[in-house]
């Protein structure tokens, strides 16, 4: 078999591509190696601008980068909270969190150590609720809160060891909305053990969120749970101390230093921190239940028409009046109770004769009287809210038109000798009445109370075509007591 010389053609061509790999490598290199050029300082200035920018992710890199390639420099520590920064904000929880924790551990007496317990805090708040949930507003205290306990710790460490730094008032504020969370899923979980009957875990959850989550909106209600919990158990002493201790926590609050840097205040009766109404954004409780109410107002009545069988009508203007009365609250929404109103209009009228066709004009004045039987359902416990009322009873109007001859009353008097007085017989009308309102009711104290009311009146007079109805407006004065 003849022997085969290769020739130079063929000699070259693995050369050529050992040369070209070498080059492609070569220039992969270069690349890399410009990416790492320059100094810290300038690496660190081009990552400023990115942040100033908004561009997170390049500033990312260049903090990357710079931290790989100058970890000892003074721009490279600086470049670790920044890249923090630049993680939370280009939405890398995870990374965030683990970059706050490298930095911490290995910087414990950094001056800035502070700002790192502040974003690790701020990426776990953040983590609590993902897009939907929050574009739906889904009901958090249904999840356990894992992510919500790690932010309340960090802000607490930061309050607590930090209380100078100027992250520690936010801190603060986020960790009331935290303790409010971690109680609110407390609740959930004893209102969950009451359902299933499983008393001793109700009363444990509803123990634990008390000891631990003083202050949180969500106690009264474990109150409530505790004491109901005590008297399944037969445990009736328990559940009255536990009921007792849910009143005293309703009494008026005082400010103590203490729980103010906490953004907390004291009760005056039992020293139990309690939420403020401004911390709940104005949902504490008005205390209506259990309590009598009086009320006084003034009301007007709109115009309306009256027709009566046999052709007669009436125009009626509208009018003022006064009404007053008293209620019962059965809890802090429902309330029933009387009420006594009076009011006076004009009217023009067109009376049918006894003659076909016949009719003669007529005006005056009603006076209007009613006595109603009425309850109302307020649709919040707090002191701002807006209630429905509706009511039965009866009405009396005196049309003031004089229907038969006066009644002539006389005797003697020793001074003045026969003494005669008359007063004449008008037409009076009476009738079933009842009536439907809406209104808004806010509670200045636990005593003083205001409302306004729209009530629609009907009133089922004899002799009327249909059930006329009397529109009005109420404004009341309340006394809880």
């Amino acid at each position: 078999m003849p022997n085969h010389v290769p020739t130079p053609r063929l000699l070259l061509l693995p050369a050529a591509l050992l040369l070209g790999t070498a080059l492609s490598g070569c220039q992969v290199l270069n690349k890399e190696e410009r990416a790492f050029q320059g100094t810290p300082e300038g690496l660190h200035a081009e990552a400023n601008r990115n942040l100033a920018g908004g561009d997170f992710a390049g500033a990312i890199q260049k903090l990357e980068q710079l931290e790989a390639r100058f970890p000892f420099s003074d721009p490279a520590r600086q470049g670790q909270l920044d890249l923090l920064y630049a993680y939370y904000k280009n939405d890398e929880v995870e990374s965030a969190i683990d970059q706050a924790d490298q930095f911490i551990r290995e910087n414990p007496t950094h001056p800035r150590v502070d700002y790192a317990y502040y974003i690790r805090g701020l990426a776990q708040f953040e983590g609590g609720a993902n897009l939907l949930e929050r574009t739906f507003r889904a009901d958090l205290a249904k999840r356990p809160p894992q992510e919500a306990r790690k932010s309340f710790q960090s802000f607490q460490v930061l309050v607590q060891s930090y209380p100078k730094s100027p992250y520690a008032a936010d801190a603060r504020q986020r960790m009331v909305f935290l303790r409010n969370r971690l109680a609110d899923y407390e609740l959930e979980v004893a209102r969950y053990y009451m359902k299933r009957g499983a008393y001793v875990g109700a009363l444990n959850r509803a123990r634990g969120l008390i000891e631990t989550y003083d202050g949180a909106p969500a106690v009264d209600d474990a109150l409530k749970i505790a004491a109901e919990a005590y008297r399944r158990l037969g445990m009736d002493d328990l559940a009255l101390v536990a009921k007792d201790v849910r009143e005293q926590n309703q009494s008026p609050d005082l400010v103590s230093p203490m729980a103010a840097s906490a953004g907390l205040t004291m009760s005056q009766a039992t020293g139990t921190a309690v939420a403020p109404a401004q911390q709940q954004g104005g949902s504490r409780a008005a205390q209506r239940a259990g309590r009598w109410e009086a009320r006084l107002g003034v009301a007007t009545s709109m115009s309306t028409d009256v027709d009566f069988e046999g052709g007669t009508t009436a125009s009626i203007d509208s009018g003022t009046g006064f009404g007053g009365g008293v209620a019962y609250h059965f809890s802090d929404r429902l309330q029933a109770g009387a009420s006594l109103s009076w009011d006076s209009k004009d009217y023009d009228a067109q009376i049918a004769g006894q003659n076909p066709g016949e009719s003669f004009d007529a005006s005056g004045t009603l006076d209007t009287m009613s006595l109603m039987f009425d309850g109302a359902y307020n649709f919040l416990a707090g002191p701002l809210t807006p209630f429905v009322t509706a009511g039965i009873g009866w009405t009396w109007t005196d049309t003031n038109v004089v229907n038969a001859p006066p009644d002539i009353l006389c005797w003697w008097n020793p001074w003045y000798g026969y003494i005669c007085t008359g007063s004449p017989n008008t037409k009076t009308l009476d009738g079933l009445a009842y009536e439907f309102g809406v209104g808004l009711r806010y509670d200045f104290s636990n005593s003083l109370s205001v409302d306004g009311v729209y009530r629609m009146r009907w009133v089922d007079f004899q002799n009327a075509t249909g059930t006329p109805s009397f529109d009005g407006i109420q404004l009341n004065v309340g006394w809880k007591f």
